[in-house]
């Protein structure tokens, strides 16, 4: 992260790959932390404005979120609103929109939920 930080990104990038590479081997591809390194490798993209090489990373990852950890985990919010972000970047609004409803959704129903248990 500290290349990336720094905007060295050629030098960050295999980092993140290799990342990536272990932690599928060591888990499994569909591992939630396998979806948090498909999460950085795309934010390393989006930063570079590689948008055609982030997404199918950020769809990954969303899946495997939504798999691994249920479809209302704040987990899933968070890669929800990545992607819309990259859509909306990408003049496709249309597409983020109802994401953003769906992470909205996610986190109001999470906050309820703490709110009432404290």
């Amino acid at each position: 992260m500290l290349y990336d930080d720094q905007g060295r990104w050629a030098e960050a990038e295999p980092l993140y790959q290799r990342a990536l590479a272990i932690r599928e081997r060591a888990l499994s591809p569909d591992h939630p932390d396998v979806a948090t390194s498909l999460n950085n490798l795309a934010a390393l993209y989006y930063a570079q404005n590689h948008y055609a090489e982030a997404e199918p990373l950020l769809q990954r990852a969303l899946a495997i979120r939504e798999r691994a950890l249920s479809p209302d985990h704040p987990h899933v919010a968070d890669s929800l609103e990545n992607y819309a972000v990259l859509l909306e970047q990408t003049d496709r609004a249309t597409e983020a929109a109802p994401l953003r409803k769906r992470a909205q959704a996610i986190r109001e129903r999470h906050a309820q939920a703490n709110h009432s248990t404290s």
